[in-house]
Formats: C-alpha cells, sequence, structure tokens
C-alpha cells in the first residue's frame, strides 16, 4: 500500500510538472474580488435568459507566401467545444469567423514575438484567438498582458481539447485552482474569498491530489490533473467560477465591449401554473437541432425545434422548476422559473435596529421579516392574531417582493404572537400558514439573552456585514474579545477578535442560517445572522 501510494505521488508530481509547462499564463499583481450581488431572481433566473452573449473571433497565423504552417482548424467546432463548456454557466459564444496573419516569424512563436502579435488584427468587440503552430517552452495555451484580456495565444493541436476553455477562462479574470501567490487557500475553506483562486466552491488544491487532507477538484477545467492516465479529462467549472466570469463581463471595461446580441435565446419565464400552458421559445437557432427535457414537477405538452409549451404536472405541483434545451450546435439552456401557486414555507423574523433574528420588538425597532421561498412577481398579506384569544390584533397587511417591515402603528406587549401569510401570484391564492413569534422589549435585551452590546447589520446579508458595539465602554484601545462565527452544522468558519467595530465580507459563504458568538469577560452574547 505505502509503494502504491508513493507511485501514485511520483506520478502526480511529475503530472504536475509536465502541465506546469502546458499554461504559460500568469497570475495578476493585484487580484479583482467580485461580491455576490443581491439578486433573488438568480435563484430562478440562473438559467439563460440571463445568459451573456460573447464574441469571439480567430486569427491563424499561416507562413508569409500565405501557405499553411498547419491544417486550419474548423471554428465552428471550436465554438461548439467553448460552448459546451460555457453555456452552462450562462456564457455563449458568437463566431464572428477567422483572418490569416501571413508571417512566418509568428508560426513558431516566442514569448516577445508574442507581445507584436497581440497587436496585430486585434479587434476590441470580441476575444481574440491566435492559432499559431508552437509556442515556446512547450507551453500550449497562454494569456499575456495582464487578466483579464481580450487576446489568447494557443497552439493549433490544442484548439479542439480543454486548454481552449482554460485560456478562455482566464481572459474572463479565472485563476488556476492551485493559485497560491494570492495566499495559500486553506483545507477548511476559511478565507476562501481572498486566498488561492479566489473562489470558494472549487477546494483547495496544492496540485498533490487527495493528500494530506486535500480533496481537489480533479476535473476543474482551471486545474492540472488531466495528464494522469487515471484521471478523467478536465471537463467543467463551478457555479462560483461561473459567477466571477460573468461577474467580469460585466464589469471589466475590456471585457464589456465584447459583448453581443446575435447568439441564440431562450424566452424568459417566471411562473407557471397546472391550470394553463406557457410556451418558451428559442430565437436566433440557425440550423441547431433541440432536444427539450423537464424538472419532474413539470409536464412538456408539445414541443418542436423551435419552442415547447409546459404547465405543472398537477394541481398540486409546487415550488423550484426548470426547462432544459439541449442543442446540437453545443449550447446548453436551461431557464429556471417558479412552479404553481406561491405557498409560504417559512418566515425570517428579525430586527435590523437592535441586529437581531428570530423575534420583534415591541417598538422603536424596525421590525422585517422575509418570506420564504422566493417567488418571481408574488404578492403576500399577513396578519398577527393574539395567542390567547386568537383574535387578529394587526393587518391585514398587503406588500409585493417577498421583504417587508411590520407598521409601527400597533404597540404590541411583550409574549408570543401567531404570524399568517399567504401569497398571491398567476396560478392564484395561497393557504394560509402559520408561526409562532415572540415580541420582546429590545430596549432590556429580549429573547432570554439579558443586554446586547453589539449590534449586527444588514441582517440578512449578500455582501458585508458590520458587528458594532452599542453599549457600553471600554478602558483602552487594546481591549479585545474573542469572536466566532459558526454555520448551523455548528462549524467554526471564522474566528477573530473585535475592539468597538469590525466588518466581515460573508459573499462568499452558503445562504443560510448563521450564528455569530462574541465572549467579553466570560459573557458569551450570540446573534443569529442570515446570509443570502
Amino acid at each position: 500500500m505505502k509503494t502504491q501510494l508513493l507511485l501514485l505521488l511520483f506520478l502526480i508530481l511529475i503530472c504536475n510538472s509536465v502541465f506546469g509547462q502546458l499554461c504559460g499564463t500568469l497570475p495578476p499583481a493585484n487580484p479583482t474580488t467580485y461580491s455576490q450581488e443581491d439578486n433573488k431572481e438568480s435563484i430562478y433566473h440562473k438559467g439563460s435568459s440571463s445568459a451573456v452573449c460573447i464574441n469571439v473571433i480567430f486569427h491563424i497565423v499561416r507562413n508569409t507566401n500565405q501557405t499553411n504552417a498547419f491544417p486550419l482548424p474548423n471554428t465552428d467546432d471550436i465554438t461548439a467545444e467553448l460552448n459546451e463548456s460555457f453555456s452552462q454557466h450562462n456564457i455563449i459564444f458568437n463566431n464572428l469567423g477567422m483572418d490569416f496573419i501571413d508571417n512566418t516569424n509568428f508560426v513558431d512563436l516566442t514569448r516577445s514575438e508574442a507581445e507584436t502579435l497581440d497587436n496585430i488584427n486585434n479587434r476590441s468587440d470580441a476575444i481574440n484567438y491566435y492559432i499559431v503552430d508552437n509556442l515556446w517552452d512547450q507551453v500550449a495555451g497562454v494569456v499575456i498582458n495582464g487578466l483579464p484580456n481580450r487576446n489568447l495565444f494557443i497552439e493549433d493541436q490544442h484548439v479542439l481539447n480543454f486548454v481552449s476553455a482554460h485560456e478562455v477562462g482566464h481572459c474572463l479574470n479565472l485563476y488556476h485552482t492551485f493559485e497560491d501567490d494570492f495566499g495559500e487557500e486553506r483545507i477548511d475553506g476559511l478565507f476562501c474569498s481572498t486566498t488561492g483562486d479566489l473562489v470558494c466552491d472549487t477546494p483547495a488544491d496544492n496540485q498533490t491530489g487527495t493528500t494530506n487532507g486535500y480533496n481537489p477538484d480533479m476535473t476543474n477545467l482551471m486545474s492540472y490533473y488531466h495528464l494522469a492516465p487515471w484521471f478523467n479529462t478536465l471537463d467543467h467549472f463551478t457555479d462560483g467560477q461561473g459567477f466571477r466570469m460573468r461577474s467580469a463581463i460585466y464589469t471589466e471595461p475590456i471585457l464589456q465591449s465584447t459583448r453581443s446580441t446575435s447568439c441564440t435565446q431562450i424566452s424568459e419565464v417566471n411562473t407557471i401554473c397546472y391550470s394553463q400552458t406557457t410556451t418558451v421559445s428559442l430565437s436566433n437557432l440557425g440550423g441547431a437541432t433541440t432536444v427539450w427535457s423537464s424538472s419532474s414537477n413539470v409536464q412538456i405538452t408539445s414541443s418542436n425545434n423551435s419552442s415547447a409549451s409546459i404547465r405543472g404536472l398537477n394541481s398540486y405541483s409546487n415550488g423550484y422548476g426548470w426547462i432544459r434545451a439541449v442543442l446540437s450546435n453545443g449550447i446548453t439552456f436551461q431557464e429556471n422559473f417558479h412552479v404553481g401557486k406561491s405557498e409560504v414555507d417559512n418566515v425570517v423574523f428579525r430586527n435590523n435596529g437592535a441586529g437581531v433574528t428570530g423575534y420583534f420588538c415591541t417598538s422603536h425597532y424596525y421590525n422585517e421579516f422575509e418570506i420564504l421561498p422566493y417567488v418571481p412577481d408574488a404578492s403576500y398579506e399577513v396578519r398577527i392574531r393574539d395567542l390567547s384569544t386568537y383574535n387578529i390584533v394587526a393587518g391585514p397587511y398587503n406588500f409585493t417582493g417577498n421583504i417587508a417591515t411590520l407598521p409601527t402603528s400597533y404597540n404590541y406587549t411583550p409574549g408570543w404572537y401567531l404570524f399568517e401569510a399567504r401569497g398571491t401570484n398567476s396560478c392564484g391564492i395561497s393557504s394560509w400558514t402559520q408561526w409562532e413569534v415572540e415580541f420582546v422589549d429590545c430596549s432590556l435585551g429580549g429573547g432570554g439573552g439579558g443586554e446586547l452590546e453589539y449590534s449586527v447589520s444588514p441582517n440578512p446579508s449578500s455582501k458585508n456585514i458590520t458587528i458594532k458595539k452599542i453599549k457600553g465602554g471600554h478602558k483602552t484601545n487594546t481591549d479585545k474579545y474573542p469572536i466566532k462565527l459558526y454555520n448551523f452544522n455548528s462549524k467554526l468558519i471564522y474566528e477573530g477578535f473585535i475592539r468597538n467595530q469590525i466588518s466581515l465580507d460573508v459573499s462568499n459563504y452558503k445562504k443560510g442560517r448563521y450564528i455569530i458568538e462574541i465572549n467579553k469577560n466570560q459573557k458569551s452574547e450570540t446573534h443569529h445572522l442570515i446570509i443570502k
């Protein structure tokens, strides 16, 4: 067993050293991070209605006398390969065609020659894909002059394998999964948004495979594990990498001009019902053929190459659903939507003024609640009953969207109440659902925890939170107290210290409930945090 392990490590190291010569792209001196935007629609519209179309143009380097230095590639095949890798992440490529650069000096390219070639026939409205016969030092593909970028260089023998997607990923500001120039990524995922490849759903990778506690993504397109004979080819990006690439396309000036409206598109769907059919259509199909499929709570009543009619599977169908179109040109579309009535599954009670979650305050504070799940185009009605008498003491309140503030027109006495909610959308009115909620006097702390000294805001958050001292003082500027952040599986994901105030970036943590614990002078204070 020990001999086999040593052989495995030896082969991995050999493979890594060989692949280390295949990609010549260097990380930037100043890496870019992107914060998760507060976009609830992404829950349902992760699919192609929000897809971004990118132009790509191919520059074929051949001999000065216009003879081919290598067999001409089929650029439509290259585009199809790119779309197979990227369309699942809402990025689609439009082939603008190809031209020729007739200069034998550039057929076998050195890095200094690449600096010159980088400016020939260059177009600002596309990813410029320079194809040569050979690159320097066994490099198979490279992006020079920084990331993100519009230009890449690749050897002709690699245009139809994973190297194409790998280098385009670099253009769209992805780094290698094993990147350590920004700090080595920890195995436990702590600080994953600021170290390693800056993407949290790509596990830590030190290029030694599954050793010493590491469990890297060995088939990720930005990794180096493809050469080992027992591994599959590199074939995918993660959702986090997809988010990073789309963010770069939308925000980086060098990439924004590459966007186009010429790609195939799918029509947008928010909600489907059982009582009526909805038609989903494809435009700009060209000659591609389509295979349709759907989630189990959706039925396709009819379809042809460019459209499909869908409805809920039955009158009880409810929740998240999707329809998928797989095109013969390598593009995959998935349009996500809500199925059925806007039934309320959960309510999150919070008080932004006090920075707490789980209860309301009797007065003086900002009582906010969130209806879950988020349903596009839904409106809601809520009311509050006295638990002892069952009488309605507040409401009904009507609002659109799934987050609202409780009106301050009613002063509650401390105690437990019944909170009721129901939703309305194009499929009808849902049933009432109920939760017990406690109203507490927040000026006294509340929630059974005594006086709170710190606040957490905003809460919920998808970007940054500030934990700030709101009561009491401190003796000196050196006073500091331990602070810990746990997920709801009680796993410690952050540990540090606080004096009066700290800010934390939570944009790369998974959505859900978290617990903040602050320990001061043998006293523990906890806050519930919602990351959305």
